[in-house]
């Protein structure tokens, strides 16, 4: 599956600043959304904003030892790659869905973590058991 390049410099720095030497990226791409700073002050007023949440997209990296999840602002979150990594995953009509990894307790409810909201999420999906494979198949403790 061909992933087209990050395409904004800011996403692509970010990604790249978390890399470690000689990881390589096999897929990247943008999905989901989380909670941005609303507009507030004076100017947001004055053209009539409200002050709701905007949204903003999150960036997503599978590598060769991990999944990355980078948050327009925040801390990063990773999964290393390993048997029983993936707990589900959610297929929309249009192709796009989630593959969740774990869970959390977020204002009383369970959230999905991993890569959420994500295009041809059963070709990424492949893509990352192929690599939990290779990462299995590579450790010095497979049989």
């Amino acid at each position: 599956m061909n992933q087209p390049p990050i395409s904004a410099p800011d996403d692509q720095a970010r990604l790249n600043a978390v890399l470690r030497e000689g990881e390589r990226v096999l897929w990247q791409g943008k999905g989901g959304s989380c909670p941005a700073v609303p507009p507030a002050g004076l100017l947001a007023r004055f053209f009539g904003r409200k002050a709701q949440a905007a949204t903003a997209t999150m960036l997503y990296a599978i590598t060769a030892r991990r999944v990355l999840a980078l948050p327009p602002q925040g801390e990063p979150q990773e999964w290393f790659l390993m048997l029983g990594l993936v707990q589900a995953v959610n297929e929309q009509p249009d192709g796009s869905g989630d593959i969740v990894f774990d869970y959390e307790e977020a204002a009383g409810q369970k959230v999905p973590r991993g890569l959420i909201g994500i295009p041809q999420v059963v070709q990424v999906r492949n893509l990352l058991n192929d690599a939990i494979d290779a990462a299995y198949n590579a450790s010095p403790w497979s049989v």
